[in-house]
């Protein structure tokens, strides 16, 4: 069972919007291999181009990344789909809130702090 998001207030999720597409612009500029590539990602980083970071240069640079660049990429992109499929905010296991304060430092948390301790744990144990 899926739950709907319990952040419905606008102005939060404006936040959290923004907070991915600078996440994704700060990818950009990591790959970022000439000063040319620097000033069109200076020139693009309007708020109307953050959140259409996916197009164009900054598109083009972002799929230069590899390894775990890549992966925080991917999370990025799932969690600007929960967002707005209206899933954003809530853990993938226990379907209960993760906590603002968590979604701030990592808004691309899929995990409460709960969850995430668990699955660490067990990772640990496997290990």
């Amino acid at each position: 069972m899926k739950m709907r998001t319990s952040i419905a207030d606008a102005h939060i999720l404006d936040e959290f919007r923004d907070r991915l597409a600078a996440a994704r612009l700060r990818l950009a500029r990591m790959v970022a291999t000439t000063d040319e590539d620097l000033e069109t990602l200076a020139a693009r980083e309007s708020r109307e181009t953050a959140e259409d970071a996916a197009t164009g240069t900054v598109g083009d640079l972002l799929s230069r990344l590899e390894g775990q660049e890549r992966h925080e990429l991917d999370e990025i992109d799932a969690a600007q789909a929960r967002l707005e499929s209206g899933l954003y905010g809530v853990c993938e296991e226990c379907h209960r809130a993760i906590a603002l304060a968590r979604l701030r430092v990592m808004p691309a948390a899929r995990l409460c702090t709960i969850c995430q301790d668990r699955t660490e744990t067990a990772k640990e144990g496997a290990q």
